[in-house]
């Protein structure tokens, strides 16, 4: 493993812990109804939420598929009740993902492959959950301002 590769999995790391940190944040000072608020034409916090956690087990997939691996099938999430089970899908989803670029190797991380019409690396995968999490939580309190 050269240097390079172990400083941008690590930052790569860090960058998805820190960006799953703001949104937990959000989602932390959420209350029960909130989850239910939405802006006119707009999705609810619930939708939002759903959304990134859907968007996740699909990266996590797509992860485990870039690094040259099997592995069984994840569960679908299900409907979240409360802020709380929204919360612990967010952490069972991020460590699957975690899970599927473990023993990640250095071609495997930065290897470009064609899925659909978009290219991904094992990096840039990372890069675009943390991007998505960075995307999503201020769109949460942008409803919560508006409505």
């Amino acid at each position: 493993m050269s240097d390079e590769f172990d400083r941008d999995l690590a930052a790569a790391r860090d960058g998805l812990a820190s960006a799953r940190e703001g949104l937990l944040a959000v989602v932390s000072a959420l209350a029960e109804d909130d989850l239910t608020r939405a802006r006119r034409g707009g999705w609810s916090v619930r939708k939002v939420l759903e959304h990134v956690i859907q968007s996740e087990w699909l990266y996590s997939r797509l992860a485990t598929h870039l690094k040259g691996s099997t592995s069984a099938e994840e569960p679908e999430p299900a409907a979240f009740a409360s802020v709380a089970e929204a919360a612990e899908q967010l952490d069972a989803v991020r460590a699957a993902l975690l899970a599927a670029i473990d023993g990640v190797d250095e071609e495997s991380f930065y290897r470009l492959q064609t899925v659909g019409h978009e290219e991904y690396s094992v990096l840039s995968l990372l890069e675009n959950v943390a991007l998505h999490d960075r995307e999503h939580a201020p769109q949460v309190q942008e409803i919560l301002a508006a409505s």
